[in-house]
């Protein structure tokens, strides 16, 4: 009978290198390591003992609206140091026939094909702290030996908290702040977050099982489900991606990269303005759904910066402790400015989940939504 972690690869401790623009973590900085074809934690004997890790789980699949898992993962991946620790065996795992991979053909032979991937790093955020990061194309096979796979890890590698984000494409307007649904275990990280907490029976993902067997055993989980305007979530939406990664920081006491996602959506609200302005039809379903939004708003949401009894800081408590956080971080010999202008913020397919396949990016305009 085969093992949980059987379907993971662990790939090999290399040596220190540069990595993605930030030196990659090498086999004396890394919190987990392998070892004899194992992930474990480095030994809490050494010099600096293995610290109470985290881990985010986010993956492309039916619950991906606005292309929420890719952005992330560029996000963290490019803008964080970061070491791949293992991958899981999709050939086990993806109907290549249902969700066909891509393959570029130039001129007179096939290149560069694009295969399902589902990787775990280890990551670092800002101010050095390490998470683990599981990422890539959700499973369409054996979920329960995936969970299996993923609560094997929790446990050997004392993951503290889980959580997971995806996204729904909902029938609400953009011109509203996102929409979100927490779920999960930890009381005090979903207790008056949602802005929406239906009762409902829907499609299940792996996520949701995952989700449901981690509480079961007994393992501290939340989920975060965002809500993108239904015409928009066959494109890119950097807003979603943005929204995220505010409460990924939050939940996980991190510290993520959010300035080029935030400048992407400024410039996505500003073509959307643009495109909606110019068709009375779209303005008026988001007038419609303005409407619905308002009347059925949750008035008040809880932000997970703050204790339920705690009073929110001031504009001048907030200054003082960016302040003090600056003050205690190294001052690096060399700054680099980087160009970090989007080179296409476009929402793509916007107003069609099947964007993939359909050309929405003439620029004339929103496509039809009906």
């Amino acid at each position: 009978m085969k093992e949980p972690l059987d379907l993971l690869h662990v790939h090999p401790a290399e040596p220190e290198e540069e990595h993605g623009g930030f030196p990659r973590p090498g086999k004396s900085d890394s919190t987990v390591q392998a070892q004899g074809g194992d992930l474990v934690l480095r030994d809490p004997q050494a010099a600096r003992p293995a610290e109470n890790l985290t881990m985010l789980v986010s993956w492309a699949g039916h619950t991906d609206a606005g292309a929420l898992s890719s952005q992330l993962s560029e996000a963290l991946l490019g803008g964080l140091p970061h070491k791949l620790l293992a991958s899981f065996d999709l050939d086990e795992l993806f109907d290549y026939r249902s969700r066909r991979p891509r393959v570029t053909f130039l001129e007179d032979r096939f290149t560069d094909y694009d295969g399902p991937e589902l990787d775990l790093y280890e990551v670092r955020d800002a101010s050095g702290r390490p998470f683990l990061l599981l990422t890539g194309d959700e499973p369409d096979f054996q979920w329960e030996r995936v969970s299996e796979a993923v609560l094997e890890l929790v446990e050997r590698l004392n993951i503290s908290l889980v959580v997971l984000v995806d996204a729904l494409g909902l029938p609400a307007p953009h011109t509203r702040p996102l929409g979100v649904t927490a779920h999960g275990s930890r009381k005090d990280l979903i207790t008056g977050i949602s802005t929406w907490s239906p009762a409902a029976q829907i499609e299940a993902g792996l996520g949701q099982v995952l989700e449901m067997r981690l509480d079961e055993e007994g393992h501290d989980v939340v989920g975060y489900t965002l809500h993108v305007p239904h015409y928009l979530a066959g494109g890119r939406y950097p807003q979603v991606a943005v929204s995220a990664l505010e409460y990924i920081g939050a939940a996980m006491e991190l510290m993520l990269p959010t300035d080029e996602l935030r400048e992407s959506a400024r410039m996505v609200d500003q073509d959307i303005t643009r495109q909606v302005s110019g068709n009375s039809e779209i303005q008026g379903l988001v007038h419609r759904l303005e409407q619905t939004f308002d009347e059925h708003a949750t008035t008040e949401q809880r932000s997970l910066l703050v204790n339920e009894d705690d009073a929110v800081p001031d504009a001048e408590e907030l200054g003082a402790a960016v302040e003090a956080f600056l003050r205690a971080q190294p001052t690096p010999e060399d700054t680099t400015t980087e160009d970090t202008t989007p080179e296409d913020t476009t929402p793509e397919g916007m107003g069609d989940e099947s964007s993939e396949d359909d050309d929405t990016s003439s620029g004339e305009g929103l496509p039809r939504l009906f």
